[in-house]
């Protein structure tokens, strides 16, 4: 990647804000385990071995979920930069479902249904469909400032411009090709090609309408090499 001080602003806000938003998601995927491992302290029988049948107890739930929300509205002061925890419920609930993506009385009617089948494994289930769902929300925000005018910078910059048609991408095509190249440092043609193959739904461009004309024969040319060396 080109050093620091060589990247266009813009291309170096979208790093920038790409750093951001993973370090924000690895870190409420590791709150979202620690708050469930406070709550396990009111699960323990006297030998301190966890016990979840004690969730089959209306107290038992309150006193667990007070510990997990306890532990995520700390969280969320620390990371989202707030002075302290809001006392009413209400501010409590919007810091909640910015931070976390649920609100404690989502996440009580959850428990209350599951009782004690509520374990370690159920609570990772729950987050990991609020980190995807989280991360399709976040994700865009990276290249919220990017304008059309610095596609033709982008391109450039990851050694792709004679491989895409300009005037046809958008910028959140853009930030795919960024990602690609922070992550390898190159954008090869396969990796392009990869792209376009894979449907939108699944997170790629669906269609070869994006490339030029010269990285559609040469893709073809790797293809006719791969076929002989098989």
């Amino acid at each position: 990647m080109a050093r620091e001080k060589e990247l266009p602003k813009h291309i170096k806000e979208f790093y920038d804000r790409d750093d951001k938003v993973r370090k924000l998601l690895d870190t409420t995927h590791a709150v979202h385990s620690e708050a469930y491992q406070k709550g396990l302290d009111v699960l323990r029988d006297e030998q301190g071995r966890i016990d979840y049948q004690k969730l089959e107890e209306v107290k038992v739930q309150d006193q667990f979920l007070d510990k997990l929300m306890d532990h995520y509205l700390t969280a969320a002061v620390r990371d989202l930069g707030l002075k302290e925890k809001p006392i009413d419920t209400f501010e409590q609930d919007v810091i909640l479902q910015k931070y976390i993506g649920v609100t404690r009385g989502e996440l009580q009617r959850i428990i209350r249904k599951n009782k004690g089948d509520y374990t370690l494994e159920a609570h990772e289930g729950l987050r990991d469909k609020l980190i995807k769902k989280q991360t399709q929300e976040l994700m865009p925000l990276r290249h919220g400032h990017l304008e059309e005018g610095h596609i033709e910078d982008i391109l450039k910059h990851t050694g792709v411009d004679k491989y895409i048609a300009k005037d046809r991408i958008q910028t959140g095509h853009a930030a795919t090709i960024l990602d690609i190249y922070k992550q390898k440092g190159e954008v090869t043609l396969s990796d392009l090609n990869g792209i376009v193959k894979t449907p939108e739904e699944k997170g790629g461009w669906g269609s070869d309408v994006y490339l030029t004309e010269e990285a559609k024969e040469e893709i073809k040319e790797l293809k006719k090499k791969h076929k002989k060396s098989a």
